[in-house]
């Protein structure tokens, strides 16, 4: 068989089933028409959220914002700002499951996570199965955890900036997640320089306490020894140089005092400052951003797709043929392939 006579029979062949093969596209068409319908639509809101420090904050190279936002090598850690990588902290188990907790007023004082179960069963795809409720809250928030981490995605822009993004069902819902991730990153931030600035500030305190106890103690001894030589001849050796050395002693240890005074001092400064200001620039607030899949287009795809599946199909024999009967002639040539016929 020719390369004409193939296409000849190919031909043939589609003109004698053409109404097979226009109902197979027809349905390819429709059935990823349908598909498309069925997708379920999403929404992405985006937040960006910037820290507004005071000048001090900045001045150092382990700053709050450089290690908040990743821009030192210390931000994958804690660090003496008490700072923590922000985006490890809002793709973490512990915040996703904060989420998955909190109850929404506004709608039936539900959790996000009983939220998101109601609304995946609302808007699921013929081809998902429906959602059961778990039988205990645990297994709901972890169940909720995991669609979350699905959805967010959590990076640091050109500018510093931290920005959030959730994909989810339901406008309302993607609304209500992203303020709750916000609130939650921010306020773990928050609570993270107010617990380090409280600790300064006690451990201070508790080394002023202690060097003045230990002040007063040297004064006693003395009060005590004076009270010991009072008809007694002081300028003796013997009462003379444990006057001296706890003189001494008491000089160094108010030199202590001070210096431990000056950091309470500074402590103190710090936990009532230590509060920071964070901002949301851009709010995750709608119009956002809609992703569907097109059934126009989908139907195109199908139509084409299962056209030329079909014609594949119904000239698979020929072309197989085809392609056996070039392969004896590669392998045994014209006449081989003559007298082959010919027996046949």
């Amino acid at each position: 068989m020719t390369t004409q006579e193939l296409t000849l029979a190919i031909f043939n062949r589609i003109k004698k089933f053409r109404f097979i093969i226009l109902v197979a596209a027809i349905a390819g068409a429709a059935g990823l028409c349908f598909l498309a319908m069925q997708t379920p639509v999403t929404y992405t809101s985006k937040a960006s959220i910037f820290p507004l420090n005071s000048g001090s904050d900045v001045s150092g190279s382990a700053s709050a914002l450089s290690t908040l936002f990743g821009g030192s090598e210390s931000s994958k850690s804690f660090t003496d700002d008490a700072s923590i990588n922000i985006i490890e902290l809002a793709q973490s188990r512990t915040t996703r499951e904060e989420v998955a907790a909190i109850r929404d007023s506004s709608q039936g004082n539900k959790t996000i996570a009983e939220l998101l179960l109601d609304d995946i069963n609302s808007h699921r795809s013929f081809m998902e199965p429906e959602v059961k409720m778990p039988s205990t809250e645990k297994a709901l928030i972890n169940w909720a955890s995991g669609i979350l981490n699905e959805g967010l995605n959590a990076s640091i822009n050109k500018n510093n900036s931290f920005v959030l993004t959730y994909t989810g069902r339901s406008p309302a819902l993607v609304r209500t997640v992203s303020y709750g991730f916000i609130d939650k990153i921010s306020m773990f931030y928050i609570d993270l320089k107010r617990e380090k600035a409280k600790r300064d500030f006690e451990f201070a305190t508790s080394k002023v306490d202690s060097l003045r106890s230990v002040m007063n103690s040297k004064d006693n001894q003395l009060i005590a020894i004076d009270k010991k030589t009072l008809f007694t001849n002081t300028s003796k050796l013997e009462f003379r140089v444990p006057t001296e050395n706890l003189i001494v002693d008491k000089q160094m240890v108010r030199q202590q005092y001070a210096t431990a005074v000056a950091n309470q001092q500074n402590a103190a400064y710090k936990l009532q400052k230590a509060t920071p200001v964070i901002r949301v620039l851009d709010k995750p607030e709608p119009p956002y951003d809609k992703q569907f899949k097109s059934p126009v287009i989908y139907g195109f795809v199908g139509f084409f797709g299962a056209f030329i599946l079909t014609v594949i199909l119904l000239a698979g024999g020929l072309l197989l043929k085809f392609l056996k009967d070039e392969s004896r002639k590669a392998i045994f040539g014209d006449a081989e392939i003559t007298s082959t016929s010919a027996v046949i």
